[in-house]
């Protein structure tokens, strides 16, 4: 009986990477592991039962276990996220997270290891496990109290609301210190925890009220969509309340901001001592002097009136009394468009800002023209406001060391933001002005390990320690182990030259099977790209479903997105298009590809850059997947009066007189008549099915064109729940074989799907796929 060799290694190599994370890094390691724990035992299992390597389906990427950290999206880096560590360092947790395709839930766990012990193989503690049917994290928000036991964080389980519960590392004992009838959203507490500030999401406000049945509704800053869904509330930006809670008296108050929490996690710090909390809002009201900040995006977003609308999308720095509830605009300027950090003072008597603009009411033209095209690391006096400049220089705020005092920066914002290593900046205070200082010296103390999340473009999440004195690197957990079991594409970093003759770089997942010599359909999926992640569907997980694309036989082409320097400009889109046709002209020119059988994918902001492709190009796309984004239309527009500033930028004018013209030449919308390619639109939420009607009525119903709407009512943006996951990710799937490759899943339960696909390509006579693709 002959010996399948590739098999029985695959088994040996599964069995030991099993026995390994039992031993020694498993989920489950604690005396009594929490039933449903996040963890990759069971997983393991299951893969021991099929042990022929397969290719990778969406439902794997869905069960994938990840880092928890809601900071963890898209391209942002993992350093300093990935452990949350006690305020003596002796401990540090990690959030780990996982979704359950059977219960559409998603399984978080928090784990607990000793620092001392990270170069020892250590076994973590399962301190906690909870799951979220919402579109809310199950476990968020984590922070350590002074006494270095003790962890507050914001949980919930499924059909729950999330509240505050404080949790007791040696009992596991977490216990509810909140009973919102709302969900809270976010919070922040002393090291004591005595002092809490937490917000809230505004509950739904039913339109339907007897008084509007008799008097209608007089409209004023209402959105459209509250309007036809007949409530405030609900979706994903709506306001949010402040509330201060002490511990020792169980007393709460709440806190009447100056401007609107627009956010889930607006950016807020509490003093040490609990008597004051900066707090950043979105302005209600915009200065008229703002909008001559030499500021790209602050242009475009103070060029119509604050009032009448609905959303200014300006930030601006509160400063809120905890005892006396009283809140007041830090100062009269703008918070820089790519946010700011703070740091408080130990005294509690001021508090440090990175990154922000100074007002422009000065009567030194030397003085209003550096505040005109500079942001500033500048301290503030607590209570009484008053502000002393530490530098104009480009810089990320770290930390105020209590002990030396020194405040350290990175040097190079937006780089440091992106996870590359910059240099540092240090000041210290000389009586009332700031200097630089001197790097602080080496204390001989041993350095506190990093706990970091090691991945690479063909490498699987691992979460490692890495000792920067002695050099030594120690695998602390291996996320996925069952992914031995998996047929994972192969991703290469490529470079090409766009249309205009200018280098790109993107990834290039290769079908696992893949033969020389024949030509495959391939699936461009934008958005961004990062060479140093491990990404199993793309940037983000809405529409996205690149490894289980290439399983099925197809190149998938992660474009990054054009300079943001250029972004909300007539450049912005062609930018865009012409990576796309670099990329395909590259990929056919190597015999990669069939350049009749490609499709694309837009999401989010480059739901626009595809529009714009498929009505400009002069490549035809043989299938597209666009899901909720801004699109630069007409109907978005009128509707959405906050982002009327960006298309004027982007077009020169309104979409009325003088300004029509261009609108017409150039807004995707109005050239919809161009399209031929079969069209697929997810519409997430109600907002979603406003900004995208026009193109499905236009297309399927004017113009006779192959497209479907996908609508999922209770989505989010950015989607969470594992089965909006597969409605999005697996029908896209299913979308460009259908298209590219002729192909239909034999699934009885999508039935229905095929036949209204058919019946979309019966109707234009159109072959199963381009023909001369084969």
């Amino acid at each position: 009986m002959g010996v399948d060799i590739q098999r029985l290694l695959n088994c040996l190599l599964l069995i030991g990477t099993i026995c390994l994370s039992m031993a020694c890094n498993c989920l489950f390691c604690s005396e009594h592991p929490p039933q449903g724990s996040v963890g990759h035992t069971s997983a393991a299992y299951a893969a021991m039962a099929d042990l022929t390597i397969r290719p990778v389906m969406v439902a794997d990427s869905i069960q994938m276990t990840r880092l928890g950290d809601p900071n963890y999206t898209g391209g942002a880096p993992s350093k300093g996220i990935v452990a949350k560590f006690s305020r003596d360092k002796k401990h540090f947790v990690v959030i780990l997270r996982k979704g359950n395709v059977e219960a559409n839930t998603n399984e978080y766990s928090l784990l607990l290891f000793q620092t001392a012990e990270v170069f020892d193989s250590p076994r973590p503690l399962v301190l906690v496990s909870l799951a979220s049917s919402s579109n809310r994290p199950a476990i968020s928000n984590v922070v350590w109290l002074d006494d270095n036991e003790t962890i507050f964080f914001l949980g919930e389980d499924p059909n729950e609301q999330t509240q505050l519960y404080s949790l007791s590392c040696s009992k596991r004992n977490p216990a509810r210190l909140t009973n919102s009838a709302p969900s809270l959203s976010s919070f922040v507490a002393t090291a004591s925890g005595k002092v809490i500030a937490y917000t809230t999401r505004n509950p739904v406000t039913t339109l339907s009220t007897k008084n509007v049945a008799r008097e209608g509704i007089s409209v004023t800053s209402e959105q459209v969509t509250d309007l036809i869904r007949g409530n405030y509330g609900g979706k994903d930006y709506d306001d949010h309340s402040l509330f201060i809670k002490r511990l020792e008296t169980d007393g709460e108050t709440k806190i009447v901001p100056k401007g609107r929490i627009g956010s889930d996690h607006p950016y807020m710090s509490l003093s040490p001592d609990g008597n004051h909390l900066i707090i950043q809002t979105e302005a209600t009201r915009i200065s008229d002097l703002w909008g001559n900040y030499d500021d790209q995006f602050l242009k475009v977003k103070t060029r119509h009136d604050g009032a009448k609308v609905t959303s200014t999308g300006v930030l601006q720095s509160e400063l809120v009394d905890t005892a006396t509830g009283i809140s007041q605009v830090l100062l009269d300027a703008p918070i820089a468009s790519f946010g700011s950090e703070m740091a408080w003072s130990p005294d509690s008597k001021s508090i440090v800002l990175s990154d922000v603009y100074l007002p422009l009411k000065v009567d030194d033209p030397a003085e209003r023209a550096l505040r005109k095209a500079h942001t500033f690391l500048a301290e503030f006096k607590v209570p009484g406001r008053e502000f002393v400049k530490i530098s104009d220089e480009d810089l990320r705020l770290l930390d105020w060391d209590p002990k030396t005092l020194l405040i350290t920066c990175d040097v190079g914002r937006i780089d440091s933001l992106k996870g590359k290593a910059t240099p540092k900046a240090y000041f210290r205070k000389n009586g009332e002005a700031w200097s630089r200082a001197s790097a602080p010296a080496q204390t001989g103390e041993p350095s506190l390990p990093d706990i970091v999340l090691d991945e690479g473009m063909n490498n699987p999440p691992h979460i490692s320690a890495i000792d920067p004195a002695a050099r030594r690197q120690s695998l602390l957990m291996d996320l996925n182990p069952q992914f031995q079991n998996l047929a994972l594409a192969r991703v290469e970093e490529i470079m090409w030259k766009d249309s205009h003759g200018k280098e790109v770089r993107g990834g290039l997942y290769w079908p696992p099977d893949y033969i020389k010599g024949k030509k495959y359909p391939a699936v461009v999926q934008t958005h961004g790209w990062k060479p140093d992640r491990f990404w199993m569907d793309g940037p983000w997980p809405t529409a996205f479903a690149a490894q289980a694309l290439a399983g099925k036989g197809f190149f998938v082409l992660q474009i990054p997105d054009p300079d943001w320097r250029i972004w909300v400009t007539s450049k912005e889109a062609p930018k865009a298009m012409a990576s796309y046709e670099g990329a395909i002209e590259y990929l056919d020119r190597r015999g990669l590809i069939d350049r009749n059988r490609v499709g694309i994918m837009g999401f989010s902001r480059t739901y626009w850059y595809v529009t714009y492709t498929l009505t400009h190009s002069k490549h035809h796309f043989a299938a597209a997947v666009l899901a909720d984004g801004v699109d630069y239309s007409y109907l978005q527009y009128m509707t959405f009066s906050n982002v009327a500033g960006e298309f004027e930028q982007v077009y020169g004018g309104p979409p009325y007189g003088k300004g029509l013209p261009q609108w017409l030449k150039e807004s995707p919308a109005f050239l919809m008549n161009r399209i031929e390619t079969p069209l697929r639109i997810q519409a997430l939420g109600p907002e979603s099915v406003l900004f995208d009607w026009h193109w499905y009525s236009g297309l399927a119903r004017l113009l006779d064109r192959p497209v479907e709407m996908i609508y999922m009512p209770e989505a989010t943006h950015i989607l969470e729940k594992p089965w909006d996951r597969l409605i999005s990710q697996q029908g896209d799937v299913d979308w460009f074989c259908f298209w590219l490759k002729g192909e239909e899943d034999p699934d009885p339960t999508k039935a229905e799907q095929y036949k209204r696909w058919r019946e979309l390509r019966g109707q234009h006579g159109r072959p199963a796929f381009p023909i001369g693709s084969r």
